[in-house]
């Protein structure tokens, strides 16, 4: 049996397939198809945390990526499914009632920001009032003090800055 045959039929597999052969023409000397079995598995992965299919999850991730796939697949941009570390949702509606109105933490200045993709709180610095500006799209993400959400509705995933009404569940044993 084909070891993506649950996969192998998806509009998303055929793209990714396609630009993993035509690295392997150009190169020989990496294994691309290493690669490939990891998206596929992490597809697989996230199919069963989430209940949508595995082509469901790998066509979206493919309708979403507009730059390479050996950087764009990593464990930052689809990380594994665990507690603490990734927060499921039925639809976007439900994880905005979840985050509430209270902000989001800034890992860098641990300010509260009004945004959860950058800060937008002021900090004083050297007398002036300065926006932090902290992305977690960035190099350096969320440093390690925010979360991944995932919204079954719209099978996308994202990394935000931790919501203030999520802090105290964090901090729960």
């Amino acid at each position: 049996m084909d070891e993506h045959a649950d996969v192998c039929e998806c509009a998303g597999y055929a793209k990714l397939l396609e630009a993993v052969r035509k690295d392997e023409q150009r190169d020989k000397t990496h294994d691309y198809r290493a690669k490939l079995q990891w998206v596929v598995d992490q597809a697989r992965h996230y199919a069963e945390k989430t209940g949508l299919t595995a082509c469901e999850i790998l066509d979206a991730w493919e309708k979403e990526r507009d730059y390479w796939y050996m950087n764009y697949y990593q464990e930052s941009n689809q990380p594994t499914i665990k507690d603490g570390a990734v927060r499921i949702f039925d639809t976007t509606e439900e994880l905005r009632q979840s985050v509430g109105n209270g902000g989001f933490r800034c890992p860098a200045c641990d300010g509260v920001s009004k945004d959860p993709y950058q800060c937008d709180t002021g900090m004083n610095i050297k007398g002036t009032t300065q926006v932090c500006d902290w992305k977690v799209y960035g190099l350096l993400g969320h440093l390690g003090k925010g979360i991944y959400v995932f919204v079954i509705d719209q099978a996308r995933g994202q990394a935000i800055f931790m919501p203030i009404a999520w802090e105290q569940l964090r901090s729960e044993p």
